[in-house]
């Protein structure tokens, strides 16, 4: 049997129950954890493609999407290697591809000093499909340090879902991995 002064506690207890599950829920809710493949949207993002121009993330809607992501100055010879890579295997016709250089700029240093430095290294007819953007935005998405010295390949479809995330060396396996995340998605 239930004593008056029990009832008052275990009614506090279920209602602090349900405040923790709700601060929990919305905490969830509101928290933007890293992308993991197809269940969210990318993060939403602005960059600077090399010619000036500011990009909107939602411009990688509408198509299947490859992005190659340069986390670190280092990673320069990694993205490379993809970018020949992929640029060969797949039918660039179905696909969007876009470099992504994730930069962390030094206080002394501006935007535009690293577009000119970016332009130098990046031939002119890719210039409207490299954009620079601040590390950070990857960092958190990714989960990937600003100072890897690997490409980051990611696939995305048509909504803006990640498929796929392929971090690291050109691999016959990790080229694999892509050519059929990139497959499936021809056929939705």
């Amino acid at each position: 049997m239930i004593s008056m002064t029990t009832m008052p506690i275990a009614s506090w207890r279920s209602a602090s129950l349900r405040i923790t599950a709700l601060i929990l829920i919305a905490m969830l809710t509101l928290y933007k954890l890293p992308a993991t493949a197809g269940d969210v949207p990318w993060p939403s993002f602005t960059a600077t493609m090399l010619n000036g121009d500011k990009v909107d993330s939602d411009k990688l809607l509408g198509q299947p999407t490859l992005l190659i992501i340069t986390p670190s100055r280092d990673a320069a010879e990694s993205t490379r290697e993809w970018i020949n890579t992929l640029r060969s295997k797949i039918d660039q016709s179905k696909y969007r591809i876009r470099d992504v250089l994730a930069i962390d700029l030094p206080f002394f240093m501006s935007e535009e000093d690293a577009i000119e430095l970016a332009k130098k290294k990046v031939p002119q007819r890719y210039h409207d499909q490299t954009w620079i953007l601040n590390s950070q935005v990857m960092e958190a998405a990714l989960e990937v340090p600003s100072d890897s010295d690997e490409a980051v390949i990611i696939v995305l479809d048509k909504n803006g879902l990640l498929v796929s995330q392929v971090h690291g060396k050109v691999t016959t396996l990790r080229i694999s991995e892509i050519t059929n995340a990139l497959q499936s998605l021809s056929t939705e």
